[in-house]
């Protein structure tokens, strides 16, 4: 089966088939970068990208040294920045409801113990417990050592050991 290849361009993806639209968090995943990391490579607050990247900030209402500074991070020009399509699905906070974001370039060795995890869980193995202290101990080293954040962090915990919020037994 051949993949047909698409390029990024001012904000749409081409191939020759169709034109998609594409919007900043759909171009971050794609490139394999988190916010946290495109904060860092950037110099860009990690809270200015995430209002970016919710839709809160419009790219249009951002300052030029910040549209310099995304742009060169994410290797485009200021044009295709902002054609970028601002994302519409977000909470009253601006941030997304979907929040799965929050497991991209998660770090290799998080990775490893979430996968893990998440196989012993499907196997029913005997040291599901074990697995589960390991992804706890790794969530919470890969925290502290800056390389995750405290959303991602307590996203992890949420959705994987303790369960999701808002769950009841109506």
């Amino acid at each position: 089966m051949n993949k047909i290849p698409v390029a990024i361009l001012s904000g749409h993806r081409y191939n020759k088939h169709e034109v998609m639209t594409v919007d900043i968090q759909e171009l971050l995943k794609e490139k394999g970068i988190s916010r946290y990391g495109l904060s860092k490579s950037s110099g860009i607050p990690w809270a200015t990208l995430t209002d970016i990247c919710s839709g809160k900030t419009h790219l249009e209402r951002c300052t030029g040294a910040t549209l310099v500074k995304l742009a060169a991070a994410l290797e485009m020009t200021i044009d295709e920045l902002l054609k970028l399509e601002t994302p519409k699905e977000h909470k009253k906070n601006g941030k997304p409801e979907d929040r799965r974001y929050l497991e991209s370039s998660l770090p290799e060795s998080l990775d490893k113990s979430l996968k893990e995890y998440l196989q012993g869980e499907a196997e029913g193995v005997s040291y599901l417990d074990c697995l589960w202290d390991e992804l706890y101990g790794s969530i919470n080293s890969n925290f502290w050592g800056g390389r995750i954040t405290q959303e991602q962090a307590d996203y992890l915990r949420e959705v994987y050991l303790f369960g999701e919020k808002g769950e009841s037994d109506d």
